[in-house]
């Protein structure tokens, strides 16, 4: 593929600058969600907490709570954001995300199942059913779609809106005649990374790198499937295997994110598209780019919640909502569609 006069080599040592930008911002944001909230810490504070912890009260407030949120959000973000890149891909449909192809939706509807139907209370097991959600309800989107006449762009999200509203109302129903359960679910089901214990993060990691790891390796192929399937075929893209793959790996990144933090709305629509401004069209750049603005994204969003309605909490996926809501009205009035 020719990336311009300087050739790919030096296309890809140009884009060095925005992946060290984009780590330093990582780290700030971070930083930001270790010392700012309902009380202000300093970074010395910060500092002792997390290396000489000293059983004071700040020092569990900083390590106990906020550490755990300043680790999640951003994997959580990274993991939303290349899973967007992928289904905005496969859809070739730039207004196309996990929320609007119900995977999100999906996915939570799996964990709510299994808590309140199936009993099922460990991390692993919450886990296994959010991607296992996701991975079903990408099959049923597809699988509709092609049945329908063929996988157009605006068949596919058609799709998905309606599988995501079924989706909700199923979560509606199962919470109504369980209400022991109901108050426990509803904050997670808005989206939060408050009160999240550390092992979901040590839990949820794994499940994001393979999601990753098997992401990277389809890079080419994901390239050769934002023309045509009649120009990735004659490129030698074996389509029906690519496609299997992607979805598995968007399955596995939108599973653990929902399982880390419930359903962070439009994460995937919005950060796709930052990193193409950034970083261009080819999809290694693209999923890497994609990765640091997700992470910086969601610890900027959980930040900006512990404020909006300050000195209560609102939900990350409510800011999150807000944003990704504008995104869209500006895609479609671009007709990005």
């Amino acid at each position: 593929m020719v990336e311009g006069m300087s050739g790919p080599v030096q296309a890809d040592r140009s884009r060095w600058p925005v992946y060290v930008a984009l780590a330093l911002g990582l780290g700030v944001a971070m930083l930001a969600s270790l010392t700012l909230g309902y009380k202000l810490y300093g970074l010395d504070e910060v500092w002792a907490a997390l290396f000489a912890h000293d059983g004071s009260e700040t020092a569990t407030v900083i390590a106990g709570l906020r550490l755990p949120r300043a680790l999640i959000a951003p994997l959580a973000g990274a993991a939303l954001g290349m899973a967007g890149v992928m289904v905005q891909t496969l859809s070739r449909n730039r207004i196309a995300s996990p929320d609007t192809l119900g995977l999100n939706a999906g996915a939570s509807m799996a964990v709510v199942l299994a808590m309140v139907v199936f009993g099922v209370g460990s991390l692993a097991g919450l886990s296994l059913a959010a991607a296992l959600g996701a991975l079903m309800t990408s099959i049923i989107v597809f699988g509709v779609a092609a049945g329908a006449g063929g996988l157009s762009p605006l068949k596919i999200v058609l799709v998905g809106v309606t599988f995501a509203g079924l989706a909700h109302a199923v979560v509606e129903i199962v919470l109504t005649s369980n209400e022991a359960q109901l108050q426990q679910l509803l904050f997670w089901l808005s989206g939060a990374f408050v009160d999240r214990p550390i092992s979901l993060f040590f839990n949820g990691l794994p499940v994001v790198l393979v999601g990753a790891a098997l992401a990277f390796a389809l890079t080419s192929a994901l390239d050769a499937l934002q023309a045509d399937d009649s120009t990735a075929a004659s490129l030698g893209v074996p389509l029906v295997a690519v496609r299997g793959l992607t979805f598995i790996a968007v399955s596995l990144l939108t599973g653990a994110a929902v399982s880390m933090a419930g359903p962070v709305a439009f994460v995937g629509l919005v950060v796709p598209h930052a990193a193409r401004g950034l970083v261009g069209l080819r999809h290694r750049h693209q999923l890497a780019a994609a990765a640091l603005v997700g992470a910086i994204y969601t610890t900027l969003a959980d930040v900006a919640a512990r404020f909006v309605i300050y000195p209560v909490e609102a939900p990350v996926g409510a800011v999150t909502a807000v944003v990704g809501a504008g995104t869209l009205v500006v895609l479609l009035m671009r007709r990005l569609a």
